[in-house]
């Protein structure tokens, strides 16, 4: 028999160790607790650069492992799609990228606003590349879960949305993505909206928020998570700075390479020869609830 107020809060204890110890376990890499993928927005210009990024990422992923890629919105120079019959899907998405074999899970940017959104929506099911179900929609890999969102119009219902699929997670990583940038020393800078309505709902919940918008590389931290990684260094580069956020900044053409295991992520920018020009470790929180 155990005696109130003695071994039942021991054994409580015990558990509660237990339990830590397995959340936060250095167990060995399988197949189902890993994932690794390539980041870019800013991309879909048709031009010599997105080809050169392209040949940089299909390089880099036959030496390194990719499980897909995150594309991070402004898919389509000057103004977006008209149609899944229009042309720039193929001088702009299926050309450029025929040498990667890979998945791109693509979210919305402001240029692509200038098109036919269900038109980039519908193509889902004309390509076995491009994967774009819905305006904002989630996914899981490995120990991640992915929220890919619409920072064009991220609407109170789409923050309810969000809010509610963290809460919900139980997946070791969140990783949130979408076009633009909360906090950046780019071009455009920060974004006084998403600071209001999206840094709450991620803030110490999601682990990395990435994003394109400004056409640079920049990793940044703030107090706690999530870490803000930019990658929009693609088919049109231009000069970033660095800040008090700052980590690393960098203009040259490049992509951001992201791996997952339970225990850490390893985050990389590689430029376009394949030459890894950064690299951070971050440790899993044993704290996996919301």
């Amino acid at each position: 028999m155990f005696e109130m107020g003695k071994e039942v809060p021991l054994l409580r204890f015990c558990l509660i160790l237990v339990c830590a110890t397995l959340s936060c376990s250095h167990l060995p890499p399988t197949a189902e607790s890993q994932t690794s993928f390539v980041a870019f927005g800013d991309a879909g210009f048709g031009n010599e650069n997105q080809k050169t990024l392209a040949l940089g990422v299909s390089s880099f992923c036959q030496k390194e492992h990719c499980d897909f890629v995150a594309l991070l919105g402004d898919n389509f120079y000057p103004s977006g799609v008209k149609s899944i019959f229009d042309s720039k899907w193929q001088s702009h998405f299926e050309e450029p990228f025929s040498q990667i074999d890979l998945s791109f899970y693509a979210v919305l940017g402001n240029h692509d606003y200038g098109g036919s959104i269900q038109s980039q929506i519908d193509y889902t099911a004309n390509s076995t590349k491009w994967k774009m179900p819905q305006r904002y929609y989630s996914f899981i890999r490995g120990p991640v879960e992915f929220f890919a969102i619409d920072t064009q119009n991220f609407d109170l219902k789409q923050a309810q949305w969000l809010d509610e699929k963290l809460k919900a997670s139980s997946s070791q990583w969140k990783c949130v993505y979408g076009h633009h940038p909360i906090f950046s020393y780019g071009t455009h800078g920060d974004s006084p909206q998403l600071k209001t309505l999206l840094l709450p709902i991620l803030k110490d919940r999601a682990d990395f928020y990435l994003t394109g918008h400004d056409h640079d590389l920049q990793y940044l931290v703030d107090k706690g998570r999530p870490h803000f990684i930019v990658s929009g260094a693609t088919g049109h580069p231009r000069e970033s700075k660095k800040g008090p956020r700052s980590v690393y900044a960098s203009h040259r053409i490049g992509f951001a390479h992201f791996q997952f295991t339970q225990n850490k992520a390893v985050v990389r920018f590689v430029e376009s020869t394949g030459k890894e020009v950064f690299e951070k470790i971050v440790q899993a929180s044993c704290n996996t609830t919301p």
